[in-house]
Parts: structure tokens; C-alpha cells; sequence
């Protein structure tokens, strides 16, 4: 019995500790210049399945974007170790940056011999864009 009387609350603040908290965020993407832009774009994907634009009000992702974000936060993995860098300076073009645990990818939209995982991350935020931004 004794037992039992020291035990529940040690049990109970352990599973108080263990639930809640933020989820982190999966990854960030920054969309500036271009002909048609006017304003940066900060897009973030939380590893909760939510998503962002701007700080604005996060939304639920449909399951396809979230599992593409994953997939891409992956793959970008050794290009963000090393901080990657793709960049012309042009202001004519979209310029992404994109930010993940394992550190941060720069590229210029149309930048010859791109890694194949960046074009893919400007379609994924062209369709977040979309959803979470217009």
C-alpha cells in the first residue's frame, strides 16, 4: 500500500510531462522576387500537418502536401548540411531559401544543374502558395 501512495504521483507527472507541447516545424520556405511578386513569402510547415503563410493563421494540409514535405526535408537533408548555395543575385527570378533541422538550401528558380529535390520543393510551395496564401 505503501508503495502504491508514493508511486501515483510520480506516476501522474510523468504522464502530465509527456503529452502537449509545439510541434516543430517541419520546414520553412522563403519565396522572394520574380516578375510578379510584391512581397516575400515565408511558408511554414509544421511536422503536426500544419501549415502557414506570412505568420497568418495555420491551416490543416491536405495528406499528399504533407507527405511531399517530409519527403523533401529528407532528401534536402545533405544539401542543408552543407548550406548549399544556387544563387545568381538575379532579381528577375524567384529566389527560395529553405530551412530545415539540418540547416538552410539557397537557389535561384531556373539556375542550371540544380539537385532535382529543389525544383521539386518550388512546385510543393507553389501549391502551398495556393492554399495557404491567396
Amino acid at each position: 500500500m505503501r508503495r502504491a501512495a508514493w508511486l501515483a504521483p510520480l506516476l501522474a507527472a510523468a504522464a502530465v510531462g509527456g503529452c502537449g507541447g509545439e510541434a516543430g516545424d517541419l520546414m520553412a520556405i522563403e519565396i522572394t522576387g520574380g516578375p510578379a511578386r510584391e512581397r516575400p513569402l515565408d511558408i511554414v510547415v509544421a511536422s503536426d500537418g500544419r501549415g502557414s503563410c506570412n505568420e497568418g493563421d495555420s491551416e490543416m494540409l491536405p495528406s499528399d502536401l504533407l507527405i511531399e514535405a517530409r519527403e523533401l526535408e529528407r532528401e534536402l537533408g545533405d544539401l542543408a548540411e552543407e548550406g548549399a548555395n544556387y544563387s545568381s543575385g538575379t532579381e528577375r527570378r524567384r529566389a527560395y531559401v529553405v530551412r530545415i533541422k539540418a540547416g538552410t538550401v539557397r537557389w535561384t528558380e531556373g539556375e542550371p544543374g540544380l539537385p532535382e529535390e529543389l525544383p521539386r520543393t518550388q512546385l510543393l510551395a507553389l501549391r502551398l502558395d495556393r492554399l495557404l496564401c491567396r
